[in-house]
């Protein structure tokens, strides 16, 4: 079934959400779908246009009635020009204008949870059929009351993305080794203060080893003062914000993502794509795709006992490290990408015969979807 899809996401910049959205929209491209990607643009346009994606200049800020209503208006616009089979709607702002012009036009509603400990995650719920990315999640959206017989799960995959295949290459710059990476946006949620602890703990047994800590955000500051007390700073190097992460992961040896909450994250699979020993914590979807650590290190959230620890073992034990990597890099031809696409084409199908469903059982039109004739 070739299928008409209309995805929102509030821009075309670096982040969890949008690599996934973006990831997904050109996969269905190459597979012959329709797809238009709706947001207020970014660095991923072009990707997405050499990658056959039609783009539309939609601004999705729901900040003051006017521009929401301007939003809202244009969206339902397009829904009746083009109409789309299924809009599928990957942040919150996407989810409530998606409801309203799926209101309006008959179109089924796909939400994707990416982020749900934000507080207004709820409203997600929104969608026709709704999206976890991770087993694990799906449990923590149905203990928050989200509908089971709603509630789909669709594990994150970008191997073999063309986004991912884009950084692979001659790294524009050069890290130190043997080094640990830590990549995330600089926040609390992440743990990153956890990860300088930890490795305060570890340093001196290995004084060769550097710590990286790539990424940007309102904790850099207080990060860096930690750095600073900690009395290795000189082995702690903050290089900001990356455009290529893999680039810097091709060049590391331990990867570390010490998150208090993570629906999935994304650094996890690549960095083991990349090929690096993974220690993670046993939360959400982190462990999920450690298997519980068949693939990676789980150590609990908060532990930075428990993460100097794990760290020192691969410092200083060149075995278990290699093991480590080896580890790392089994079992990925499950996160590839046309698994998730197929996936979610299934869910796209089910959301379809459900508003389908609902139309008839109200004795009213299928509405504009194109799907049965397709």
């Amino acid at each position: 079934m070739t299928l008409s899809v209309l995805h929102l996401v509030n821009h075309c910049e670096r982040g969890g959400n949008v690599h996934l959205a973006v990831d997904l929209a050109c996969e269905q491209a190459r597979r012959g779908h329709h797809v238009v990607f709706a947001s207020a643009g970014g660095r991923f346009a072009p990707l997405l246009e050499r990658s056959g994606v039609r783009l539309v200049r939609l601004e999705q800020s729901l900040r003051t009635p006017v521009r929401a209503a301007r939003a809202v208006v244009t969206l339902v616009s397009l829904c009746r020009r083009d109409r789309p089979d299924v809009l599928h709607a990957h942040m919150m702002s996407g989810a409530v204008l998606g409801r309203l012009a799926a209101t309006a036009s008959g179109i089924p509603l796909v939400t994707t949870v990416h982020n749900s400990f934000d507080r207004h995650a709820w409203l997600m719920r929104l969608g026709d059929r709704v999206v976890a990315v991770s087993r694990s999640e799906r449990q923590l959206l149905l203990a928050r009351g989200f509908p089971p017989e709603r509630l789909d799960v669709v594990v994150n995959g970008t191997v073999g993305s063309v986004r991912s295949a884009q950084e692979i290459g001659p790294p524009a710059f050069s890290l130190p080794r043997p080094s640990i990476t830590t990549l995330s946006g600089l926040e609390r949620r992440k743990g990153v203060h956890d990860i300088i602890e930890a490795f305060a703990q570890a340093a001196a047994s290995a004084p060769e080893w550097q710590l990286i800590v790539a990424g940007d955000g309102p904790e850099r500051q207080a990060l860096e003062r930690q750095a600073a007390r900690s009395g290795y700073s000189g082995r702690i190097t903050f290089i900001g914000h990356v455009e290529a992460p893999r680039q810097v992961l091709d060049q590391s040896d331990i990867f570390v993502l010490a998150s208090a909450a993570e629906p999935f994250g994304l650094g996890v699979l690549e960095a083991r794509e990349a090929g690096c020993a993974v220690i993670g914590t046993c939360v959400g979807g982190i462990a999920e795709q450690l298997d519980q650590g068949r693939y990676g290190v789980t150590v609990p959230p908060g532990r930075s006992d428990l993460l100097g620890g794990a760290l020192r073992r691969l410092m200083t034990d060149s075995e278990a490290l290699a093991d480590g990597r080896r580890r790392a890099r089994q079992s990925l031809a499950y996160y590839g990408v046309d698994r998730m696409a197929g996936e979610y084409l299934a869910v796209y199908e089910a959301a379809i015969l459900s508003r389908q469903g609902s139309a008839r059982a109200a004795g009213g039109p299928l509405g504009t979807s194109s799907a049965a004739g397709k």
